[in-house]
């Protein structure tokens, strides 16, 4: 009987009472693939971050290692090739809390121990984070949950803890999501939706002016609270109240008045102390009656039922 293999990683099975030659070979590579597998599953604590004063960014001679005090085992679960974002260095080259750097593992010796391919400084006294980079993936399921994590510290990883969610306003720990970059949400504004069940603490603003709509004909937003000024340009009002001018509709058409597939627009004036300069006060019968500060020029010039005031000189 040949060797044989297991179902899911297809780890070797030597064959019972077969060459013993190959036993020793067949073992190791089982063990490599094993280590191999093992180090590929996702680990929260590195994936979340690791916030530690134990982690250690040292310059060899040919070699730039990110290292742990102690058997801490951090790196576990990184393997060649993973990329590890850096921060909270106080040498910009590491990776600072400005402006953290992301490193690619070029070589690991060890659980506590591994090498990347960026040029590093010796730091051994600032507290560091280090979390593992996801590379862009396509997850067919869901629903996914973020939960802000707590900064987990060596305490914590030697204890076997795991990440909790944080509490408080702070949340005591990262962002339960950060994502960077062009980002976008749904594929169909006719099928997909998106809830929101938190306060915005920032700007809204269009990536460019005059481009984008709020709300559409035919899905509007219903009230609008707003405290401050308002800039707004063309503004269709149908009907409510502004500061005493109450605007109702009713019906279409009327001679004078809009047309047929138009709106008459009805003004209820709450008027108060002031000046008012060539007012028109509706119509009963006599054409529209207007108010001014200075009689016609013309028999021509006004219209039956107008109203004027002189000012003497």
């Amino acid at each position: 009987m040949a060797n044989t293999f297991t179902d899911n990683y297809n780890f070797i099975k030597s064959e019972i009472g077969g060459d013993n030659q190959s036993w020793g070979d067949n073992l190791h590579t089982t063990l490599d693939l094993t280590d191999l597998a093992i180090g590929k599953l996702l680990e929260d604590q590195i994936v979340s971050g690791v916030t530690s004063s134990a982690i250690n960014i040292r310059k060899g001679n040919t070699a730039n290692t990110i290292s742990t005090d102690s058997d801490l085992k951090y790196f576990e679960s990184v393997v060649i090739g993973d990329k590890i974002r850096v921060s909270g260095s106080s040498v910009t080259a590491n990776g600072t809390a400005a402006v953290p750097v992301i490193h690619t593992v070029t070589a690991k010796s060890s659980a506590n121990s591994i090498t990347v391919n960026t040029s590093l400084t010796e730091d051994t006294a600032t507290t560091i984070t280090i979390a593992k980079v996801l590379e862009p993936v396509h997850i067919n399921s869901g629903p996914i949950i973020c939960a802000p994590l707590t900064s987990l510290s060596n305490t914590t990883r030697v204890a076997g803890g795991t990440g909790q969610p944080g509490s408080g306003a702070s949340k005591d720990g990262t962002d339960a999501l950060k994502a960077n970059g062009d980002v976008t949400l749904g594929t169909s504004i006719s099928t997909d939706t998106l809830s929101i069940s938190a306060k915005v603490i920032g700007d809204l603003i269009p990536n460019a002016d005059d481009a984008y709509d709020l709300g559409t004909a035919s899905n509007s937003w219903d009230d609008l609270h707003v405290k401050g000024t308002s800039t707004l340009g063309t503004v269709a009002i149908s009907a409510g109240t502004i500061a005493g001018i109450t605007v109702t509709t009713s019906g279409g058409g009327g001679n004078p008045g809009p047309g047929s597939g138009e709106k008459q627009v009805n003004l209820s004036v709450t008027g108060q102390s002031g000046s008012y300069t060539n007012f028109r006060m509706g119509s009963n019968g006599q054409g529209a009656k207007t108010v001014s500060y200075s009689a016609p020029s013309s028999s021509t010039g006004y219209a039956d039922g107008d109203v004027w005031y002189e000012i003497p000189s």
